[in-house]
């Protein structure tokens, strides 16, 4: 019996669905988000889309578009629910000539908690005249008009209500309109007496690294902390005020020459120096300077932004002190980083990379035990680009992250090859802080060689020191798991950074890399040679590798191989090349 009853039932349903599909109008039946869950024939002739394309898609995703090349439903339309639920009704016209208009009516199912929606649309074409398509298209468009004049009306009391703010929320500090407001001030002085108008822009180091590592409360924090330190080291008259983001900017008059604004500028950086404890952190901030100065009264406020800013990323890619002077140099210099910034993205994207390997050798022997693999630009028309340019610029822009991903991939591929013609070279890729900083990065690398059945002792990674220090628990933590899995890690450029004996100890590393400098002309400066000899006596006290970079002589590889040195790199074995396609 029941067997029958349920038979009955799907004969039932399946001429509820045949009637469904015999009505000429669309209907459709959609869930409270309006994607589609149920569409008959006559909705699919509408749409001129198969009904199985349509399941899970938004409605109005589906709908074609008006003659206008607007859009027959949008989400606005549906935001209106009186007493009997969601509902309601509009009419779209699809062409003018010849005359083809649709009306789309709606309500929501009350008795369906989740709000199902079902939808009509009929064709309207034949009961509407001309006059009554011009009588709904002048309705419309006056609504749209009405709309329009409240925005506009909105926006200009969100302005005025702006222009009323001139304090940092956070800070407490003069923002960006006050100190607009001044420089005006101060440049309308600059026309009534001769005198001078100065502006540092300071804009802290890290600061993004800062909030994704402690939160922006501590970020906050730091922000507060920053003004009040800036604030203490500048003189009466001056004026400190806070951009936004981590953006400080300090106004002063009155006659100012370079070596004065430099002075400033290093003392605002010292007073930034002292470290700063938040919630068990010790964080060190820093901040890049960048100065500008005029005694031009029409030089413009926004002018004299610029130009501080500028100064202040030229100063960025700088040594201490991080501080720069504007010229009409950098704006040149800029202009050419935009260029080089736009080949590089281009270049990442057409995939006009490849990797060149240089091998490390044993100075004994001189037999390679391994390859240092190093990222190359060359895109078709254009001289090729120099690493020492695009890296630094990169690291700079966040293009590294895409860099890296894409050498570590190679790197891998390249010893998968070598792997199938029975060759194996330990192969050494260079990671950047921004790569290490990811947590999770030593996870994604391992995955990587597991992914192409490669033990991970094939490879090691080569790290700077700054990046170690400056971060030690997220890096220490990123290579030990590395370590753990088999990966060395080499030390790269040592003797350039930090270079204290005392962090060695407690580094995670297998191997130092001793900087091309050192090489260059030990065999001629003693001084040279003795620090380069307590370096490679304390690496190998503590069990160490030591392989030392820029060997480019039979000299340097014998000077360093009497002084203890086991391993070595350089063009004196080698220059960087690639492998040749299978």
């Amino acid at each position: 019996m029941e067997s029958q009853l349920v038979a009955e039932l799907r004969r039932t349903l399946g001429w509820l669905e045949e009637a469904l599909d015999s009505i000429g109008d669309g209907l459709v039946i959609t869930d409270a988000e309006t994607r589609v869950l149920w569409c008959n024939a006559g909705f699919e002739a509408f749409c001129r889309r198969s009904k199985l394309m349509m399941l899970g898609e938004p409605l109005h995703a589906q709908l074609p578009r008006s003659c206008s090349g607007q859009p027959l439903l949008d989400a606005t339309a549906l935001q209106g629910k009186g007493r009997d639920g969601l509902s309601g009704r509009l009419t779209g016209v699809l062409s003018q000539e010849p005359l083809r208009a649709v009306e789309i009516q709606w309500r929501e199912v009350k008795r369906e908690a989740s709000g199902p929606l079902v939808f009509t649309i009929r064709d309207i074409s034949l009961l509407l005249t001309n006059a009554e398509l011009q009588s709904r298209a002048d309705l419309a468009n006056e609504r749209r008009a009405e709309s329009e004049t409240r925005n506009a009306q909105l926006r200009e009391q969100q302005r005025n209500l702006a222009a009323q703010v001139v304090e940092c929320p956070v800070t407490g500090l003069p923002n960006r309109r006050a100190l607009q407001n001044r420089i005006a001030d101060a440049l309308a002085d600059l026309e009534a007496e001769a005198g001078q108008v100065t502006i540092l822009f300071c804009d802290l180091n890290g600061f993004k690294e800062i909030n994704d590592l402690y939160g922006h409360h501590v970020g906050d924090e730091l922000l507060v902390e920053v003004g009040q330190r800036l604030q203490q080291g500048l003189r009466p008259g001056d004026t400190l005020a806070r951009l936004g983001g981590d953006e400080f900017v300090v106004l002063t008059c009155g006659r100012l020459d370079e070596i004065e604004a430099l002075e400033l500028g290093m003392r605002l950086q010292q007073r930034l120096a002292t470290p700063w404890i938040a919630e068990d952190y010790l964080i060190r901030p820093s901040m890049s300077v960048g100065i500008a100065g005029t005694t031009d009264p029409d030089i413009g406020i926004d002018e004299l932004l610029r130009r501080a800013d500028l100064a202040m990323y030229d100063a960025k890619a700088k040594n201490d002190p991080k501080i720069s002077h504007y010229n009409d140099s950098i704006d040149l210099e800029v202009k050419r980083t935009i260029v080089l910034k736009r080949q590089l993205k281009q270049a990442i994207e057409d995939n006009e990379l490849n990797l060149v390997y240089q091998p490390i050798v044993t100075l004994s022997d001189g037999l390679p035990v391994g390859q240092e693999s190093l990222v190359r630009i060359q895109s078709p028309g254009r001289p090729a680009l120099n690493p020492s340019e695009f890296i630094p610029l990169a690291e700079r822009t966040g293009l590294i992250l895409p860099l890296g991903r894409w050498v570590v991939r190679e790197a891998m591929d390249q010893v998968k090859r070598l792997q199938r013609q029975s060759r194996s070279l330990l192969t050494s890729i260079n990671v950047s802080p921004l790569q290490l900083k990811q947590e999770g990065f030593a996870s994604w690398f391992l995955a990587q060689a597991e992914e192409r059945d490669l033990d991970p002792v094939l490879f090691s990674i080569e790290v700077t020191e700054g990046m170690l220090i400056d971060h030690p628990e997220q890096t220490t933590r990123e290579l030990q798991h590395l370590r753990q899995a088999g990966v060395r890690v080499y030390l790269d450029d040592f003797g350039t950074g930090y270079s204290s004996m005392s962090w060695l100890a407690k580094l995670p590393i297998d191997a130092i890399k001793i900087d091309r400098s050192f090489a260059a002309d030990f065999l001629m400066d003693r001084r040279k040679q003795t620090v380069l000899q307590s370096m490679i006596t304390l690496a190998q006290d503590l069990n160490f590798t030591v392989i030392a970079e820029g060997i480019e002589s039979e000299k340097q590889h014998l000077g360093l191989l009497e002084m203890g040195c086991t391993h070595g790199q350089g063009y004196y074995y080698g220059r960087p090349r690639g492998y040749s396609a299978d």
